[in-house]
């Protein structure tokens, strides 16, 4: 039997080109995860202490499971956030990109840099910090899976017929992943104690409240019922915070 034109041994060509954006972003993350030890080892004189071991082995192990979780659930999802496109507005721009080069690279410099400044072992608040960052994995792979909406940029999605996002952690905040890195926040800070991680950690929470300001405006003027959806969910990254 003859097979459309729209498809490729027994796939239509939108589902061959999803595979490809989930295979690339796969081994997109995996790259930054790698550089990020890579950076951390750089700073550090090429020795890893036993608090920045048994971070990267939970960074790299929890990656792994959440994208074996994704790829059984929602693999459009890490398909979406591979795309690379580029009608974001020029604040998303310029505070991802901030964001990429603190939250990816630099934190894991400063930290290898300031790796002599303390005790090598996690200790209980460094064991705080890991069980914290544990749970800001568990809640951004919550929340990509039941958003099939979450690219990595802040865009209104027309092509894809966006519409609001309103079950798992969404119940709660409207925007779970960002809670997610602000938690990754204050764990970063328990588990590398040191002047600058702090320092760098503070401005990647800084960076995502405003992200979450600016794109939750641009969400109530320009997304279909996503402001009905704010009168049902108060807070935007903190419960009955703000």
């Amino acid at each position: 039997m003859m097979r459309g034109r729209n498809q490729v041994c027994g796939h239509t060509k939108e589902d061959v080109a999803m595979g490809k954006e989930t295979f690339f972003y796969i081994i997109n993350l995996f790259i930054q995860r790698g550089l990020g030890l890579f950076f951390y080892l750089l700073g550090a004189g090429w020795i890893l202490q036993q608090r920045a071991a048994v971070y990267f082995l939970f960074y790299i192990v929890l990656s792994l499971l959440s994208c074996g979780v994704m790829l059984c659930t929602a693999p459009q999802t890490l398909a979406a956030r591979n795309k690379k496109i580029t009608d974001s507005p020029l604040w998303d721009k310029i505070l991802l990109g901030l964001f990429w080069l603190l939250a990816y690279f630099i934190i894991y410099l400063l930290a290898g840099l300031e790796s002599g400044h303390g005790s090598e072992s996690l200790g209980s608040p460094g064991w705080l910090g890991i069980i914290l960052y544990t749970l800001s994995a568990i809640l951004t792979l919550r929340a990509l899976m039941v958003n099939t909406f979450a690219e990595s940029t802040a865009r209104i999605q027309e092509e894809r017929h966006q519409t609001v996002c309103q079950s798992g952690p969404y119940k709660l905040v409207r925007h779970p992943v960002y809670t997610a890195l602000l938690i990754w926040c204050i764990a970063m800070i328990l588990i590398f104690p040191t002047l600058f991680v702090g320092i760098a950690s503070l401005a990647v929470a800084v960076i995502i409240i405003i992200r979450t300001a600016l794109e939750d405006r641009m969400l109530q003027t320009q997304l279909v019922g996503y402001k009905d959806y704010c009168q049902k969910v108060r807070s935007r990254l903190i419960p009955f915070v703000w």
